[in-house]
């Protein structure tokens, strides 16, 4: 018997670690915690392990407190309140942390997971923790039945059905779980640490349609990379890539929503410069399908080329996937590759995000002949147009193209309409083409029309 409960990672209204110190049974601490949240529904699963003489084994802290603060090194989650949970080894980032034997990491699937191989070896019942693209995953098997699973078992079950990472809690009679009222209580112990996690119900209040017929838009949160005073940027200065990754992404983004897509956006205004972790914590609040970071990059003046990064191969795996469809687009709109076009780096944003991400690197803005491209207006309307494209085939989207008879491009996006109508009604712009680029003529009669040009002769 196993039991395996896949929460949207937007329903999680808390997580917590009991620090139950074998007072209670599984069923009492859920009935504790339904009694302080009925609000909720709730889901209880066994957490870390425990030394002979009682104490927790590492690594715990529970709400700011460490229970178990060896000074070892592992992949564990980490998170505030709950919906921001995220795999790392940063142990100090958040009030919580919790790690046992880390499954599947950043990397993908661990080859040689880090047990006691008398202790925790063999075929046991299991329980864990693991994410997949917009999920929190718990899982639970019950000791001597046939769900009963080695931990490299598990670990391939878990990668198998979509998981992007997994840590291992305690097993044998200690695998437990309670969700929702669904329930495995192992031998019966009462163990040391439990992980509950609070998801809300659902509202009474909400429209019978809204149930029956739930929005099923693919949800994408885009990275503008950098913010205000990055100095990545050409020697010359007359490119920054701060200012590149907020032009891409004004120009994608009503791309994609015109798909149909929802766009969740890193930084809502050109002046944020939110970290890195914060980045991927947007995503995963969001419960993002998929994660797209902007960039260019930056070596030798020889090196030049469009490239992908992703964390990690396999190449089955669903962020190499969804590099290749937009490499694929990319390369057949005429856009020079780096390589094949893909690489893999540990960066922060595509190690800590729960949905299939990667890390786009338009050009490299210390080669002349890309510096020259993606300084250019309709280049980036080409690479916007490629990246939309990309993921529409990773999403299994047919690409619409844009209704010219609706007069839906001579609106401008929601974002923009207050900016464009004040600029209208001061004569900067005529009210058509909101969403063209803009070519260096018309730049130039902008700059006439505020001022900004000397009479001639002057």
């Amino acid at each position: 018997m196993r039991l395996i409960a896949d929460l949207p990672i937007t329903t999680v209204d808390g997580i917590e670690i009991f620090v139950n110190k074998f007072r209670y049974t599984i069923s009492q601490v859920a009935a504790q915690a339904q009694a302080k949240r009925p609000d909720c529904k709730i889901y209880v699963v066994t957490g870390g392990m425990w030394n002979a003489d009682g104490s927790a084994c590492p690594l715990l802290k529970a709400d700011g407190e460490w229970i178990s603060p060896k000074p070892w090194s592992s992949y564990g989650y980490a998170w505030d309140n709950g919906p921001d949970i995220m795999l790392t080894l940063d142990r100090d980032m958040k009030r919580n942390f919790w790690s046992t034997t880390c499954l599947i990491g950043p990397n993908g699937p661990v080859e040689k997971p880090s047990y006691d191989k008398v202790g925790q070896g063999g075929k046991r019942g299991r329980a864990g923790i693991g994410t997949k693209p917009g999920y929190l995953r718990l899982y639970a098997s019950q000791d001597g039945t046939a769900d009963a699973r080695t931990p490299e078992a598990l670990r391939d079950d878990m990668a198998a059905d979509g998981g992007t990472s997994f840590v291992m809690g305690d097993g044998g009679g200690s695998a437990q779980c309670w969700f929702d009222g669904q329930t495995i209580k192992g031998d019966g112990r009462k163990c040391h640490n439990y992980i509950i996690v609070y998801v809300k119900k659902e509202s009474a209040d909400t429209p019978p349609d809204k149930k029956d017929n739930p929005v099923s838009k693919p949800v994408v949160c885009l990275d503008p990379g950098h913010g205000p005073g990055c100095a990545n940027g050409s020697l010359d200065g007359s490119y920054k890539e701060c200012e590149f990754t907020w032009d891409l992404y004004t120009r994608l983004r009503p791309l994609l929503e015109a798909q149909g897509i929802t766009v969740v956006g890193t930084r809502e205004q050109k002046s944020d410069y939110p970290s890195l972790s914060a980045r991927a914590s947007v995503s995963n609040r969001a419960g993002a399908d998929l994660f797209v970071s902007l960039h260019s990059n930056a070596a030798g003046s020889s090196a030049r080329g469009f490239v992908a990064f992703t964390s990690a191969p396999p190449e089955t795996a669903a962020r190499n996937k969804l590099a290749a469809a937009i490499i694929n687009r990319v390369h057949a709109a005429g856009v020079v590759l780096w390589g094949s076009g893909l690489a893999h780096e540990m960066y922060t944003v595509l190690a800590s995000t729960t949905a299939p991400a990667v890390l786009l690197e338009y050009g490299f803005h210390t080669n002349a002949q890309d510096l020259a491209l993606l300084k250019d207006a309709a280049y980036r309307d080409k690479l916007a147009r490629a990246t939309c494209a990309g993921i529409c085939d990773y999403l299994g989207l047919e690409v619409k193209e844009p209704d010219q008879e609706s007069g839906q491009p001579n609106e401008p996006d929601g974002w923009a309409k207050e900016a464009w109508s004040k600029a209208v009604a001061a004569g900067i712009f005529d009210g058509t083409r909101p969403r063209d680029g803009l070519t260096r003529q018309e730049a130039a009669v902008v700059l006439d029309r505020l001022g900004l040009l000397p009479e001639k002769g002057a």
